[in-house]
């Protein structure tokens, strides 16, 4: 977060734009009073250092309803997740599936003992392991499944190991770009070939009955022995996200978490990445089947950990299991109503592996970059680094926002992309604001919000009943997040109430 922070300050510095406004359509009353918004939008003490832009054009002729700074290259953050999900949904389908096996090596004797391994092939399934969607498919329903289908083969023993295999998707977990200070919160999990829980686990602990009380670890949910965690965390007056921050990197085994938690709390939950999902679902399977009484001689690995030890390489392979996700239209539902960072990655490389053979995050932004430029979007300046907007070196533009989903209106999918994001006072990041206004169930957008940003990529319907697109980001500014979020708000009610 702090190299997110200065990268964002010379960013900001060394930016040079004009303040310039632009409209195509009549310049009637309602348009006069979006102007005037803008204008005392601009004029806020908060927007002093900032740099902000806004484009708002119609969907059936693509006309400039307003704009300004509408060509500025900024950071947008999770509105990022809708131009990878509408580009996803184009390219794979709807009705596509992540899918999950597993097999296992070696034979099996007359005394039900496997002289071999039992894999766990992942398939990129963001959902794997994580009730979200189902709570049948939580880890705690789902490992006793997978347990019952081995000893459904006769499997009693294994004289062998549990091996999580990603190699759909290469070792990198997180972009380059990320900021290392992200990489141990849940938000900073990245995506793995065998994603597993989302990629997270929660610290459990408990603060003391006054100020600058040290603090004690509960227990880490779910339950992961070979986690260590170095607790710096204090007892404080109040509490807000920005009080707290999880250390960590991928395929390291510490933690640690700084900050302050309110008082007499007994049980206060802090979200962590995991640092390697594949071994955490191999770990879970292999303590499930302890449980169960099956032995597991050699105890669980990774695809990744034998090949670096020169070991087990897979002998012939029976397979004897098959798990396939829900389909992509609801993968990207969830990835953007709740802003699933992880999820977003996992889609993003999946795309890259089924399109070209190789899973990876750089191969994704390539073909999602190539894709809207198939359609016409003019994307001069745009970087892509990742599929969710944490890379705080992704650069858009307001008007590359709303370009991109007007492009998408002609897409075949268009409806099912639409239906993903959140309505205005219904639903997602945007389900308590626009009550009692007539973008109230009206309005549907992606979000976007890092600490001095905010951004709104969407459509809108205003009251002659034309549908509009429209972005919005605004970078640096210095209000609260509450405050930015209403004075936007304002705005993308101004132009619901266009009447041209």
């Amino acid at each position: 977060m702090i190299r997110c922070f200065l990268i964002l300050v010379v960013f900001l510095v060394q930016m040079v734009a004009s303040n310039v406004t632009f409209s195509q359509v009549p310049n009637d009353s309602s348009i006069i009073k979006l102007k005037a918004g803008v204008d005392k939008f601009s004029k806020d003490a908060t927007l002093k250092n900032a740099k902000w832009g806004i484009c708002v054009i119609t969907a059936d002729s693509q006309k400039t309803v307003f704009s300004y700074n509408d060509s500025l290259g900024l950071i947008p953050a999770s509105t990022m997740k809708a131009i990878n999900t509408a580009a996803t949904l184009s390219m794979l389908g709807k009705d596509y599936t992540f899918k999950t096996y597993l097999f296992y090596d070696g034979d099996i004797s007359k005394d039900s003992v496997l002289h071999g391994n039992i894999y766990i092939r992942g398939g990129g399934d963001p959902s794997l392991g994580s009730p979200r969607i189902d709570s049948m498919n939580d880890m705690k329903y789902l490992l006793p499944l997978w347990v019952k289908s081995i000893k459904k083969h006769g499997i009693k023993k294994i004289n062998g190991a549990i091996v999580g295999d990603a190699s759909i998707f290469d070792d990198t977990l997180t972009p380059a770009t990320w900021d290392k200070d992200d990489l141990g919160t849940y938000y900073g999990a990245g995506a793995s070939g065998l994603t597993f829980h989302e990629n997270s686990f929660r610290i459990i602990i408990k603060s003391g009955n006054k100020f600058n009380d040290t603090s004690r670890i509960v227990k880490l949910d779910p339950p992961i022995p070979y986690i260590s965690i170095d607790n710096v965390v204090k007892t404080g007056y109040y509490y807000t996200p920005d009080d707290l921050w999880v250390g960590g990197s991928p395929y390291n085994n510490r933690r640690i978490i700084k900050g302050w938690i309110p008082k007499n709390k007994d049980e206060f939950p802090i979200r962590a990445s995991l640092p390697d999902p594949a071994f955490f679902c191999a770990y879970s399977l292999f303590k499930t089947l302890k449980d169960s009484g099956i032995v597991v001689k050699d105890s669980c690995s990774t695809l990744k950990q034998e090949k670096a030890k020169g070991k087990r390489k897979p002998g012939a392979l029976t397979f004897f299991y098959r798990l396939i996700s829900p389909p992509l239209d609801t993968i990207a539902y969830y990835t953007n109503q709740f802003s699933i960072n992880t999820w977003a990655e996992d889609i993003l490389k999946m795309l890259a592996y089924e399109k070209t053979g190789t899973g990876s995050t750089q191969v994704g932004t390539q073909l999602v970059t190539n894709f809207w430029k198939s359609k016409g979007v003019n994307l001069k300046g745009f970087v892509m680094n990742d599929g969710s907007g944490l890379s705080p070196e992704d650069r858009v533009s307001p008007r590359q926002l709303a370009e991109i989903l007007r492009a998408d209106i002609a897409d075949t999918l268009f409806t099912v992309f639409y239906h993903t994001l959140p309505i205005a006072g219904r639903s997602g990041s945007i389900s308590r604001i626009f009550k009692g206004t007539v973008a109230e169930n009206n309005l549907r957008a992606k979000s976007g919000y890092m600490r001095g940003l905010r951004s709104y990529a969407g459509y809108v319907y205003n009251k002659k009943n034309k549908l509009l697109t429209f972005g919005i980001i605004v970078n640096g500014h210095s209000a609260t997040p509450a405050k930015m979020q209403s004075m936007l708000e304002k705005l993308m009610v101004l132009i619901a109430e266009t009447e041209w």
